[in-house]
């Protein structure tokens, strides 16, 4: 297989990736809708810097040596953002 296959298959590879990923995030963004409606009917705030730490410090420590700790946050601060925004609605 010449490297312009090779580039091809792996962009496949990569293409898969990014649809279940997008799937994944339709999941966690219907699940913080859900915790948004329970946060609003017990007069709860939205957000929670704590809970933003925690799932950072997990993740980075699961991915030790495999990703650095400021692109995990880069990568989950974004969602966090979106999350919130669909709290408050």
């Amino acid at each position: 297989m010449h490297s312009k296959e090779k580039i091809n298959v792996l962009r496949d590879k990569i293409d898969l990736l990014d649809e279940q990923m997008l799937d994944l995030l339709v999941q966690r963004f219907s699940v913080s809708r859900e915790i948004g409606e329970i946060k609003a009917s017990g007069g709860i705030n939205v957000g929670d810097p704590n809970r933003e730490q925690e799932i950072i410090d997990r993740l980075a420590e699961k991915l030790e040596g495999k990703m650095e700790r400021n692109d995990i946050a880069a990568i989950f601060g974004p969602i966090y953002h979106i999350s919130k925004k669909l709290q408050k609605k």
